[in-house]
């Protein structure tokens, strides 16, 4: 008994603290440190971009990526965009083309398709710029998004990434819980960087240090594993709210699961890569934020199942009879939301629940990818 009691205090406390404690305690240091909201830094000598966006079958959404592209409040002559076809099979290499000849936008086609990564990776050379921007096709540029990233990379020498903003639109009626999760990501986005440094840029828009983007492993994800090497290098990444780019959120959980697998996967992966960072002695804050903001998560699952089965153990005693219960119950209409949104049936109020199973499932299953050495080189866009 005594030692399901403490499995179940000591499980529910570390899902606590990840959940609220961690932004809590972040936002209360915060508090007490001199931080900027937002730069406003006058810009004498405006740095070349090159904006980077792999593309896989994106008839739907390339033009419009492009043309918030064109309308950036960014001096034409500093910035192009070079569009990587992953060896798209529908008509995104078609429109792309009409803008190649008349505009600083640049088709290269990837034959044969090998993801996002190796995209990064073949163009390298023809990067004569100061800044990279990395971008998804799906993600359409507010005007002065790279404006914002801009004046926030030069108003500190430190900083080698700066990371924007994912705002999520409502596509259709129903909703997976994916807004709420990318609300409360943004909110640790902010803590991390006010307190230290971000340790993961968001992938559909960030800004790098041409120097720092260099080869990475063809099955790592981007977002994540630039970020650490930046880290690495002695420099800081930091997050500009305000530097928006807008994508539909996604109206099924179930649409989220395989993503989120393959990219926990790779971010065991990339972890390992970089796992001096999580020496506190080397790296005291950003080992915490690592440990708080990310391992935590990844093993979230293991936390819900210990508690789960140790309140079931100690249901003879009211109070975790009563937890017991209230867990069956969020996690049977989240298993319910899930099951029934196949058939397009959506229950209210069982969006975050269906949300939370769906994650929950997803990272034990991306550890079990990561023991087994299992890895996703490419992606195919759930949209």
């Amino acid at each position: 008994m005594i030692l399901a009691l403490v499995l179940f205090w000591v499980s529910w406390l570390i899902v606590a603290y990840h959940l609220f404690g961690y932004g809590f305690i972040l936002y209360v240091i915060n508090r007490f440190k001199k931080t900027e909201s937002s730069v406003d830094t006058a810009i004498a000598s405006y740095p070349t971009i090159i904006v980077l966006c792999a593309a896989f079958n994106e008839e739907k959404d390339i033009e419009a990526k492009i043309l918030s592209f064109l309308a950036l409040d960014y001096p034409k002559d500093r910035i192009k965009m070079i569009v990587i076809s992953d060896d798209s099979t529908d008509k995104t290499n078609e429109i792309v083309s009409r803008y190649t000849t008349d505009s600083n936008v640049e088709l290269i086609v990837q034959k044969p398709r090998r993801g996002k990564q190796s995209a990064h990776n073949m163009v390298l050379p023809q990067l004569d710029c100061d800044y990279v921007l990395s971008t998804d096709a799906n993600s359409i540029f507010a005007p002065d998004a790279v404006m914002l990233l801009v004046k926030k990379m030069l108003s500190n020498p430190q900083l080698g990434l700066v990371s924007g903003e994912l705002r999520l639109v409502k596509a259709g009626e129903k909703q997976s819980g994916e807004g709420l999760y990318w609300r409360y990501e943004s909110f640790l986005k902010k803590m991390d960087s006010d307190f230290k440094s971000i340790i993961g840029a968001n992938g559909s828009i960030f800004l790098i240090r041409r120097e720092l983007f260099t080869e990475v492993d063809p099955q790592s994800v981007d977002d994540f594993e630039r970020t650490l090497i930046v880290l690495k290098e002695g420099y800081l990444a930091a997050y500009e709210p305000l530097a928006i780019v807008t994508e539909e959120e996604t109206e099924k959980a179930s649409q989220e699961i395989s993503r989120k697998i393959r990219i926990i996967t790779q971010e065991w992966h990339a972890m390992q890569r970089n796992r001096s960072l999580l020496n506190p002695f080397r790296f005291p804050e950003i080992s915490f934020i690592l440990f708080s903001h990310k391992l935590i998560r990844w093993l979230l699952f293991a936390f819900v199942l210990t508690g789960f089965f140790s309140s079931a153990f100690l249901s003879f005693m009211l109070f975790y009879k009563l937890t017991f219960i209230l867990q069956i119950v969020f996690y049977g209409l989240g298993l319910i939301g899930l099951a029934l949104q196949h058939t397009g049936i959506h229950i209210p109020l069982t969006g975050i629940a269906t949300y939370f199973v769906a994650m929950v499932y997803s990272s034990a299953v991306a550890l079990k990818n990561y023991i087994t050495n299992k890895n996703f080189g490419m992606w195919k866009p759930i949209r």
